[in-house]
């Protein structure tokens, strides 16, 4: 792992994880945040959030890898969240991004578990 990057991983219960990344994510560290979250969230999970209140520094790359992640948890049929506080300094580059269309973004990690856990209730009945 990078040293502008760092990530913890804890288990939120229930079968989701939560990533505490701190630091900074640009092309520098892109292709090692990515695969630290991936190796970190097991096939059995039901999905993952990342929170990112710590970290300082987001560009571009950051902002796909991300999008990356998404697509790949979804490959796995594993559900994906962003915590990030509205008044984050680096919201911003994910709102110009046009993340909030593409990934759920949250304003802490408590609602986005609950989302995510509301969004595979719903998914659930509709299945039966």
């Amino acid at each position: 792992m990078s040293d502008l990057a760092r990530i913890e991983v804890a288990d939120a219960r229930d079968g989701y994880l939560v990533a505490h990344v701190t630091g900074d994510l640009d092309l520098a560290n892109l292709h090692a945040v990515h695969t630290a979250l991936l190796d970190a969230t097991p096939n059995d999970a039901f999905g993952l959030v990342v929170d990112l209140a710590g970290v300082e520094f987001l560009d571009s790359s950051g902002v796909e890898t991300l999008f990356r992640l998404q697509r790949s948890l979804a490959i796995r049929q594993q559900r994906f969240a962003v915590a990030i506080p509205p008044e984050a300094t680096v919201r911003r580059a994910l709102e110009l991004s046009g993340a909030p269309g593409e990934v759920a973004l949250c304003p802490s990690v408590e609602a986005a578990l609950e989302m995510l856990r509301v969004t595979a209730e719903g998914d659930a009945r509709q299945a039966v």
